[in-house]
Protein backbone atom coordinates (compact mmCIF):
# COMPACT_ATOMS: atom_id res chain seq x y z
CA UNK A 1 0.00 0.00 0.00
CA UNK A 2 1.22 3.49 -0.80
CA UNK A 3 0.10 7.08 -0.49
CA UNK A 4 0.21 10.21 -2.65
CA UNK A 5 -0.33 13.81 -1.62
CA UNK A 6 -1.11 16.65 -4.03
CA UNK A 7 -1.52 20.19 -2.70
CA UNK A 8 -2.64 23.01 -5.00
CA UNK A 9 -3.84 26.57 -4.67
CA UNK A 10 -0.69 28.22 -3.38
CA UNK A 11 2.46 29.76 -4.78
CA UNK A 12 3.54 26.31 -5.97
CA UNK A 13 2.01 22.86 -6.25
CA UNK A 14 3.29 20.27 -3.78
CA UNK A 15 3.45 16.59 -4.71
CA UNK A 16 4.64 13.67 -2.61
CA UNK A 17 4.53 10.07 -3.80
CA UNK A 18 4.73 6.52 -2.49
CA UNK A 19 8.49 6.73 -1.99
CA UNK A 20 8.10 9.63 0.44
CA UNK A 21 4.93 9.02 2.47
CA UNK A 22 4.99 6.22 5.05
CA UNK A 23 1.77 6.69 7.04
CA UNK A 24 -1.54 8.56 6.71
CA UNK A 25 -4.20 8.95 9.40
CA UNK A 26 -7.60 10.49 8.59
CA UNK A 27 -9.83 11.56 11.47
CA UNK A 28 -13.21 13.16 12.05
CA UNK A 29 -13.43 14.31 15.66
CA UNK A 30 -16.28 15.61 17.79
CA UNK A 31 -15.75 17.26 21.14
CA UNK A 32 -14.82 14.74 23.85
CA UNK A 33 -17.59 15.96 26.15
CA UNK A 34 -20.31 15.45 23.51
CA UNK A 35 -23.15 13.00 24.26
CA UNK A 36 -24.66 13.19 20.78
CA UNK A 37 -23.49 13.83 17.24
CA UNK A 38 -22.14 17.35 17.38
CA UNK A 39 -22.40 19.95 14.65
CA UNK A 40 -19.00 21.23 15.77
CA UNK A 41 -16.50 18.64 14.55
CA UNK A 42 -13.09 18.74 12.96
CA UNK A 43 -11.63 16.87 10.00
CA UNK A 44 -7.89 16.26 10.02
CA UNK A 45 -5.19 14.28 8.25
CA UNK A 46 -1.80 13.40 9.72
CA UNK A 47 0.99 12.34 7.38
CA UNK A 48 4.47 11.05 8.19
CA UNK A 49 7.22 10.24 5.76
CA UNK A 50 10.84 10.38 4.70
CA UNK A 51 12.75 13.48 3.67
CA UNK A 52 13.94 12.89 0.11
CA UNK A 53 16.09 15.89 -0.67
CA UNK A 54 16.43 17.07 -4.25
CA UNK A 55 19.74 18.55 -5.32
CA UNK A 56 20.10 20.94 -8.24
CA UNK A 57 17.74 20.25 -11.13
CA UNK A 58 16.91 16.77 -9.84
CA UNK A 59 13.20 17.59 -9.41
CA UNK A 60 11.02 19.26 -6.82
CA UNK A 61 11.47 18.82 -3.07
CA UNK A 62 7.90 18.37 -1.84
CA UNK A 63 8.88 18.62 1.81
CA UNK A 64 10.41 22.05 1.15
CA UNK A 65 7.01 23.10 -0.22
CA UNK A 66 5.30 21.76 2.92
CA UNK A 67 7.71 23.69 5.11
CA UNK A 68 6.99 26.91 3.22
CA UNK A 69 3.21 26.31 3.37
CA UNK A 70 3.41 25.83 7.13
CA UNK A 71 4.76 29.37 7.46
CA UNK A 72 2.03 31.15 5.47
CA UNK A 73 0.16 33.44 7.91
CA UNK A 74 -3.62 33.28 8.28
CA UNK A 75 -3.95 36.77 6.80
CA UNK A 76 -2.99 35.38 3.39
CA UNK A 77 -5.66 33.56 1.40
CA UNK A 78 -3.26 30.84 0.22
CA UNK A 79 -2.83 29.52 3.75
CA UNK A 80 -5.92 27.49 2.76
CA UNK A 81 -5.18 25.05 -0.05
CA UNK A 82 -6.68 22.04 -1.76
CA UNK A 83 -5.15 18.78 -0.51
CA UNK A 84 -5.80 15.42 -2.12
CA UNK A 85 -4.58 12.19 -0.56
CA UNK A 86 -4.71 8.99 -2.62
CA UNK A 87 -4.39 5.54 -1.07
CA UNK A 88 -2.84 3.21 -3.64
CA UNK A 89 -2.92 -0.60 -3.54
CA UNK A 90 -1.55 -2.82 -6.32
CA UNK A 91 -1.16 0.25 -8.53
CA UNK A 92 -4.83 1.27 -8.18
CA UNK A 93 -6.29 4.16 -6.19
CA UNK A 94 -8.57 2.53 -3.59
CA UNK A 95 -9.45 5.57 -1.50
CA UNK A 96 -9.29 9.31 -2.22
CA UNK A 97 -9.61 12.11 0.34
CA UNK A 98 -10.13 15.65 -0.96
CA UNK A 99 -9.82 18.45 1.57
CA UNK A 100 -10.49 21.70 -0.32
CA UNK A 101 -9.75 24.23 2.44
CA UNK A 102 -6.85 22.60 4.25
CA UNK A 103 -4.47 24.51 6.47
CA UNK A 104 -1.34 23.41 8.28
CA UNK A 105 -1.98 22.79 11.94
CA UNK A 106 1.50 21.43 12.64
CA UNK A 107 4.61 20.63 10.61
CA UNK A 108 7.86 19.08 11.84
CA UNK A 109 11.08 17.93 10.24
CA UNK A 110 13.47 15.61 12.06
CA UNK A 111 17.01 15.06 10.81
CA UNK A 112 19.43 12.40 12.05
CA UNK A 113 23.11 12.63 11.15
CA UNK A 114 23.77 9.05 12.25
CA UNK A 115 21.32 7.35 9.91
CA UNK A 116 21.41 10.08 7.27
CA UNK A 117 17.63 9.94 6.94
CA UNK A 118 15.24 12.74 7.80
CA UNK A 119 11.54 12.39 8.53
CA UNK A 120 8.62 14.81 8.43
CA UNK A 121 5.25 15.06 10.13
CA UNK A 122 2.36 17.06 8.62
CA UNK A 123 -0.95 17.69 10.39
CA UNK A 124 -3.56 19.43 8.24
CA UNK A 125 -7.14 20.32 9.07
CA UNK A 126 -10.14 21.37 7.04
CA UNK A 127 -11.47 24.89 7.63
CA UNK A 128 -14.31 24.10 10.03
CA UNK A 129 -17.08 26.07 8.31
CA UNK A 130 -16.29 24.22 5.05
CA UNK A 131 -16.56 20.62 6.34
CA UNK A 132 -19.37 19.88 3.85
CA UNK A 133 -16.90 20.26 0.98
CA UNK A 134 -14.66 17.36 2.08
CA UNK A 135 -14.94 14.33 -0.21
CA UNK A 136 -14.11 10.73 0.61
CA UNK A 137 -14.24 8.40 -2.38
CA UNK A 138 -13.52 4.71 -2.77
CA UNK A 139 -14.89 1.40 -3.95
CA UNK A 140 -13.70 1.97 -7.50
CA UNK A 141 -13.57 -1.73 -8.36
CA UNK A 142 -17.23 -2.41 -7.51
Amino acid sequence: MGFRLAVSGGAENINLDEKTIQKVTFSSDSATDSNARATDFGIAVKITGKMLYKVGADGEDGTLGLSKWSQVPSEQADCYRNAQIDVVSAGQVVRKYTIPNAFVMEYEEHMDDETGVGTFYLHIKQKKDENDAVKIEGGYGE
